[in-house]
């Protein structure tokens, strides 16, 4: 920090305006086929749909023929479609959900893209998929309207939204095989898995059921899967996880090899006609793997090392969701609350408890390679949720197979802010939780994961903020080039050769659940740290990426849901060097794992009973993500100095809102970063939308969060938060320092909006409220400022729940008087849901800095303590 304290400054008021009338953005138009074609095209998928339901419903036995026969129809648009839901169910279905679609592939080439002009276009078309439950009678509902369609009729009412759906319809069909067990990846596993094993070995593995309305046929179902599982020889590991909130039903179970092999000898031979039963059940959406790692952890026993011996007895104000912690470390001891509510203490063994020492290590201490880092003031509490391995050779911590991470984490943060039974509240004031783990099966793809939607619940009803990993890449970089090749680059060559050979995988290094997570902060690794430049050299490590602007080559990347940005922000993650290639004929770079530096220095448990002072250095994006929990810790901090000792009005329940504000507005795509990915990308193909893939690699960028701490002279930040409803529009007003006018100077402005939404897991947008912030009277470049945004697309930082611009300006600034304000209105709209009747808390940060000598804080201040009335209605 200067020498000088000049703390952040807080919006003394703000104005409630109803929102102006637009008529926003019209839809893209789509060209559809005729009604002809659609009839010819549509009706055979519609017999062929008849004569599978018919061979399903014949072929139903044993535990699946008392149940009635129903199928999930699977309804795929071309273009847009809203409010369906309720013709589906006028038309006697059950409404499961409903997701988007990007680069649909049209069954018709009467469907394609037009322009304004109306003329074809060449781009990629997007569409809608419904899914339904349906049963005979349902069925045959849908088959009349069909008809009354075809014969150019009038639908009824309440379901003439149908005529629709049959002029724009791509595919009607069953939800089967390909769904359930290919796309998750499971017949592939499965194939590994089963070649060394025994018949009668048991195969262990999740499944996850459609969530049905009525708790009569959740129930129906679970005594369905239990006999089907019988009736193969296997049995449920788990009691049925029912989490209406996020609407998850599944179960743990286990088969004989034999069963599986069976399915997948089916599988091969014709996929289309499956007769084991419960493979075939329509009640099963997914069958996923269970027991995975949700840690990496690095070998080796570290050196001794002395830590301070301050005292951090303040109430915990962040919590840690990891493995169990060494207490009696001396990083650790006397820091920490440890709460074991799942009693995992006991199933460690020196030298296992890893992952959270080396997470609470970083949370407290930082990089201890850093000599100005101190340790927190406050106690860190953690619950154990994961436990070691005892299966693996490097007893990696995970949780085991018969064990929900959403249960788990469920339980642990309900215990902390309700309590359970008759024990209270464990830890109240918490405002941020850890999470550096992971589940390395579930990569996201299109739709956010369980633990994805629980941390978005859990995040909006208990007002918490979670800051998530997004996820190690630990597999080897393909370069394309040797040793000998490679080692001949200047580093700008090395970048650009890495950099080209990262986005040739970026399918493969999709965030890890749950990462997608939208209330929540995920952080990516950055490729830098505080261990300096002496690190010891030894085989053949290799630094592929040599700039400490850019990501780690060994971290996860985005998008996130609906293409927005993730990782959120990067976060210092240790410079992660690779092992060079032997054989001279090899290109393939894989992960150095010592513990050695370049690095962060963290906490390390030794196998040898009694070592408590071991430090060993460490990388990856958990790492970064204990730093943005501890950048979070010192945020609150800073927010009650400011309730303390300048009298500021920041109500509890917002500080973690706030501090999720300002996490991101710490944050800034580097330069130097930008150029180098420029440079190994950017062609004519994606030179319009480079600035979403530079979000892809960066996020926002990396987080500074010194300067979130406090102002300079020469730069002031002002910070506002409140409650907003639908249809609301707050709006604040930032003053102008006077020293500005008529200047031509340079200045950089940047304004964050954060808030945390509830959810609707049946619809496709799933955030309920949709924050948007805006200049009042045009846009930024037309203010008093002439601002231009420098990082982000201005369409994806809408997509979540942050929106962070960083605008700049060169040009002349035209004379005003002493008064003149920027006005920065914050609108909330609703978005998955009919009626948005939530409140909604959200933190506002906005910075305005110059390089020359004009004191903007002191000016800043100044109009800020003593605000310039304003007339009732008025807006620049």
């Amino acid at each position: 920090m200067p020498d000088e304290y000049l703390p952040l400054l807080v919006f003394p008021e703000k104005r409630i305006l109803q929102p102006e009338k637009g008529n926003g953005f019209p839809p893209g138009k789509q060209n559809l086929p005729g009604h002809g074609a659609q009839v010819a095209r549509i009706g055979r998928q519609i017999e062929h749909l008849e004569e599978d339901f018919a061979r399903y419903q014949a072929s139903l036995t044993g535990a699946l023929a008392g149940l009635e026969p129903e199928m999930v129809l699977v309804i795929e648009i071309v273009g847009r479609l809203d409010d369906f839901r309720q013709a589906v169910e006028a038309a006697g279905l059950e409404w499961l959900g409903e997701t988007e679609i990007d680069d649909l592939e049209a069954e018709d080439e009467g469907f394609h893209e037009r322009d304004a002009a109306g003329q074809p276009a060449v781009k990629p078309l997007s569409g809608r998929m419904f899914l339904a439950m349906s049963n005979m009678a349902g069925l045959q509902e849908i088959l009349a309207l069909w008809e009354q369609w075809k014969a150019h009729k009038s639908l009824p009412h309440g379901k003439t939204k149908w005529k629709a759906v049959f002029e724009q319809l791509n595919v009607l069909r069953r939800w089967g095989i390909e769904e359930t067990l290919v796309e998750t990846g499971m017949i592939d596993r499965w194939q590994d898995l089963l070649e060394p094993l025994d018949p009668e070995e048991k195969v262990r593995f999740q499944i996850e059921l459609f969530y049905r309305k009525r708790a009569e046929k959740r129930r129906n179902n679970e005594a369905a899967i239990r006999s089907l599982l019988e009736g193969l020889g296997g049995l449920t590991l788990s009691a049925f996880l029912d989490m209406p909130q996020i609407a998850f039903h599944a179960v743990k179970a286990e088969l004989p090899a034999h069963a599986i092999q069976s399915l997948l000898h089916q599988v091969a031979a014709d996929g289309a006609d499956i007769d084991i039963e419960l493979f075939k059940f329509a009640g099963i959406m997914y069958f996923r793997p269970t027991g995975q790692s949700l840690a990496v952890s690095e070998e080796g026993e570290g050196e001794p090392a002395a830590f301070p011996e301050s005292v951090s007895d303040l109430p915990p104000v962040a919590a840690l969701l990891d493995g169990a912690p060494l207490q009696l470390h001396e990083a650790l001891k006397d820091r920490l609350l440890v709460d074991d509510t799942f009693g995992l203490e006991a199933t460690y063994q020196p030298g296992e408890r890893k992952h959270g020492t080396a997470m609470a290590s970083l949370i407290l201490h930082g990089d201890r390679s850093n000599p100005e880092s101190e340790p927190l003031p406050h106690k860190l509490y953690c619950i154990p949720v994961m436990q070691p391995d005892h299966q693996t050779r490097e007893h990696d911590e995970h949780m085991p197979d018969d064990v929900f991470f959403e249960d788990r984490i469920h339980i642990a943060v309900r215990r902390m802010f309700e309590g359970s039974g008759d024990v209270p509240a464990q830890a109240p004031t918490v405002k941020v939780i850890n999470l550096s783990i992971g589940d390395t099966a579930r990569e996201f793809i299109h739709t956010p994961s369980p633990w994805a939607r629980l941390l978005d619940w859990l995040a909006y009803r208990h007002r918490v903020l979670f800051c998530v990993s997004a996820g190690n890449y630990c597999d080897v970089i393909d370069i394309g080039l040797n040793q000998q090749q490679f080692a001949a680059l200047s580093d700008g060559e090395k970048i650009s050769s890495t950099v080209n050979a990262i986005s040739n995988s970026l399918t493969s290094r999709r965030l890890l659940s749950p990462a997608e997570a939208m209330n929540a902060i995920t952080v990516g690794a950055a490729h830098a740290d505080d261990s300096g430049d002496a690190y010891p050299q030894f085989g053949q490590r290799v630094d592929v990426l040599p700039s400490q602007t850019l990501f780690s080559p060994a971290t996860r990347l985005g998008f996130g849901f609906k293409r927005s940005i993730k990782p959120d922000i990067l976060m210092p993650g240790g410079r992660q060097l690779y092992n060079a290639p032997v054989l001279a004929r090899s290109t393939l770079y894989s992960v150095d794992n010592s513990i050695v530096g370049p690095g962060q220095k963290v906490a390390l448990d030794s196998r040898q009973q009694g070592v408590l002072n071991n430090e060993a250095f460490w990388r990856g994006t958990s790492n970064a993500t204990a730093l943005a929990t501890r950048g979070a810790v010192r945020l609150y901090d800073m927010l009650d100095r400011l309730r303390n000792e300048e009298g500021e009005d920041i109500p509890e329940t917002l500080m973690s809102v706030l501090m999720k504000a300002l996490l991101v507005h710490g944050a800034k795509q580097d330069d130097a970063g930008k150029q180098h990915i420029e440079q190994a990308l950017k062609d004519a193909r994606n030179s319009r939308q480079f600035k979403q893939v530079i979000t892809r690699y960066l996020g926002y960028g990396a987080m500074d969060i010194e300067r979130v701490l406090t102002c300079t002279a020469q730069r002031a930040t002002v910070l506002g938060c409140g409650e907003i409803r639908e249809n609301e529009v707050h709006e604040y007003a930032f003053p102008i320092p006077p020293g500005f006018s008529s200047q031509r100077i340079w200045r950089r402005f940047v304004v964050t909006l954060a808030w945390l939404t509830p959810i609707n897991p049946y619809h496709r947008n799933l955030r309920e409220a949709k924050l948007t912030l805006e200049p009042g009277g045009g846009n930024w470049s037309s203010q008093i400022l002439k601002l231009d945004r420098q990082d982000g697309d201005h369409n994806q930082v809408e997509r979540g729940t942050v929106q962070h611009e960083v605008l700049e300006g060169k040009k002349q600034i035209q004379a005003f008087e002493d008064g003149e304000t920027l006005r920065i209105r914050v609108t909330c709209k609703k978005d998955a849901t009919a009626r948005l009747d939530a409140v909604i808390p959200y933190g506002l940060a906005v910075t305005l800095e110059a390089k020359e000598d004009i004191p903007i804080y002191q000016q800043v201040r100044a109009r800020i303590k003593q605000p310039v009335r304003i007339a009732p209605g008025v807006g620049r």
